[in-house]
């Protein structure tokens, strides 16, 4: 394949423990990058100044900041951008090294396609915990099975992505939105594909508060573009994707506990969403709680 041109952007917050090892794993790419946008938003820790040090050695990487709040991040980065290709990812994960390889060759494959998804993969700090033991999916760096688009690794075609934006009366990015992936996800129906040849590698929660923390973060998305993008909801075959992708991902799972731990998960993932809507008590804060399992060093 053709050596094709593309850019990374990290919108990044209070993680100067895991963005070293996020930007070394990008260093690793089988086709570099052009150029790198870090966008520090909001950090209260050393996150601004542990990216300088790299910075100032690393020439392609460029330190940039915005208001608080990952969208803001978003949109400061392709504002920088100059390459119509960029792979967003986040600042606590380790991408596989052929990750924007395959993604490019996807978009090369199929050129009609706008965003192309990466898999998640996850490891524990603490594998030896109950709920990493019985409740975790597998912790051994695998790509799960997906399909919805996540913010840990996706590319776009940047002005293809503003184009059906515009077709969709939709301005990007959102200030007070949660969670921009979901929102990309809904845009791009019909125009992406997620692969797991391209994947990244996180910490898994560590327990089941912090699982729930993250739980909430995502029902809270959910319920925002229900409200806020009535005119993307509505598909027909909902229940049956999410059998299908539960049961893809239940088979990956490895070992018997394991795998009802997994299930159920999904049943009181199921329970919290009722009692959320019911209760009215999901979180709309952009800023949200960070879980201190995406804090520590990836194993």
């Amino acid at each position: 394949m053709k050596q094709i041109k593309y850019e990374v952007g990290i919108p990044i917050r209070n993680e100067e423990n895991t963005i070293s090892q996020t930007l070394e794993s990008i260093s690793k790419q089988t086709i570099p990058p052009k150029n790198i946008y870090v966008c520090v938003n909001g950090s209260v820790d050393n996150t601004y100044q542990k990216v300088s040090d790299i910075a100032s050695i690393e020439k392609n990487i460029s330190l940039i900041t915005s208001k608080p709040g990952k969208a803001n991040a978003w949109n400061k980065i392709v504002s920088k951008s100059i390459e119509n290709k960029l792979m967003f990812c986040d600042g606590d994960v380790i991408i596989n090294p052929s990750a924007a390889e395959k993604m490019l060759e996807t978009f090369e494959k199929s050129p009609d396609l706008v965003l192309v998804g990466g898999s998640n993969a996850y490891t524990a700090k603490y594998k030896e915990s109950i709920f990493s033991k019985f409740f975790a999916e597998n912790l051994e760096g695998t790509p799960i099975s997906q399909n919805w688009v996540s913010g840990r690794l996706y590319m776009t075609k940047i002005n293809e992505l503003y184009n059906l934006a515009e077709k969709l009366k939709l301005n990007l990015m959102p200030e007070d939105i949660l969670n921009e992936d979901q929102l990309l996800e809904l845009m791009t129906k019909g125009h992406r594909k997620i692969i797991k040849s391209a994947y990244n590698i996180s910490n898994y929660a560590s327990n089941f508060k912090e699982w729930k923390m993250a739980c909430k973060r995502t029902l809270s998305g959910r319920r925002q573009l229900q409200d806020k993008y009535p005119q993307l909801q509505g598909e027909t075959n909902f229940l049956e994707n999410k059998l299908k992708n539960y049961w893809d991902r239940i088979k990956d799972v490895n070992g018997t506990r394991r795998k009802l731990g997994v299930t159920s998960l999904c049943l009181i993932k199921k329970a919290l969403k009722l009692y959320y809507n019911l209760s009215n008590n999901l979180d709309l804060n952009p800023l949200w709680d960070e879980t201190l399992s995406t804090k520590v060093e990836i194993n």
